[in-house]
Order: structure tokens, then C-alpha cells, then sequence
């Protein structure tokens, strides 16, 4: 049976809350305390990576708003699968302003394209376009909603309605370290 291990005691989930004034240094020591029964390092280490590339993105969006909510991550072992849903109120964020279309296979986005160039540009190189892209590339699953003023989950952005993001994320762990 599987389980997370947070700070040495083992859990089927853990929930974090993560303030916009957390240093990321204390962000990323909290992940380095955090083990998947069951994942090996490999994967536990892109899982990470991934996430704190998500987390980031939602500390950098609730300081740009000046948002005092926290942001909320919670992971949690279901049969063979790791399930992991974060949640922030940052304002969210349109789609189409991504250097390629989120909803496209993987596989099928170069990186290297001119568009990814043009977004760094844009951004004055402090945003890559790589913390989504990641986390597609780690996750046998990626779902985005977007939450709206009134708590409803959407699946479309939407100017004026949109208050933050809510992505899940699933992971078969079955058969990892075979």
C-alpha cells in the first residue's frame, strides 16, 4: 500500500498552504521532505520540479495581484495513482497567451520555436513558458480550471470573472521501480 511521507510520518494525503511572502527556499525544502512511496528518485525528482515550476508561478501571480490567499497543494494516494491538485487565486491566466496551445499533444510543441522566443521577450526573459509545459511533459494527466469570482470552476479564462487557477494532476505510480 502506498503512502507520502511528510517530515518522517507517513500519510495517504498531505495538504500544504503556501503564502506569497514564503522565501522559495523554504518552498523548495519543503518538497525535499516530501517522499512517494513507490516512486523512484528519477520521477520524485521531475514531480518536484514541475511542481515548484507550478508554485512559483502562482507565488510570482499573487504578489503581481498583492494576494494575501494562500495557495493550497494537496497530494494524495489513491490505488496506484497520485493525485495532486493546486490551487490559487492569482488571477489566472488566458491560454492563448502561452507560446503554443496548452491542449496540444506534448510531443507535438518544440521548444526551441520563435514563439517561446517572442514570450521571453515579452516577458523580459523572467518568464520561460516552461512551468505548464513541464508539468504536461511529468504528468500522465494535466487538468486546468480556471476559478471564477463566484467559486465556480470554468474551463475557459475569462477577463473580469477569473480570480485564479485550479490545476490536477495524475500519476499511474504503479510498477515505478520495476
Amino acid at each position: 500500500m502506498g503512502y507520502i511521507k511528510h517530515n518522517g510520518k507517513k500519510y495517504k494525503s498531505i495538504r500544504l498552504r503556501i503564502s506569497r511572502f514564503t522565501d522559495f527556499s523554504q518552498i523548495l525544502e519543503e518538497f525535499h521532505h516530501i517522499v512517494i512511496n513507490g516512486v523512484n528518485d528519477k520521477k520524485l525528482e521531475n514531480i518536484r520540479y514541475a511542481l515548484l515550476e507550478i508554485i512559483n508561478n502562482s507565488v510570482r501571480a499573487h504578489k503581481e495581484k498583492n494576494e494575501n490567499k494562500e495557495i493550497i497543494l494537496k497530494m494524495m494516494l489513491e490505488e496506484e495513482e497520485l493525485i495532486i491538485k493546486i490551487s490559487d487565486h492569482g488571477g489566472g491566466f488566458d491560454k492563448k497567451m502561452l507560446p503554443y496551445d496548452l491542449d496540444q499533444n506534448i510531443k507535438d510543441i518544440d521548444i526551441n520555436n520563435q514563439d517561446f522566443l517572442k514570450y521571453r521577450e515579452r516577458y523580459g526573459f523572467n518568464r520561460f513558458g516552461m512551468g505548464l509545459f513541464m508539468t504536461k511533459k511529468t504528468f500522465d494527466a494535466f487538468i486546468l480550471k480556471f476559478i471564477e469570482s463566484d467559486g465556480s470552476l470554468n474551463d475557459e479564462f475569462k477577463e473580469g470573472r477569473t480570480i485564479g487557477t485550479c490545476i490536477e494532476l495524475r500519476s499511474n505510480i504503479k510498477n515505478e521501480n520495476e
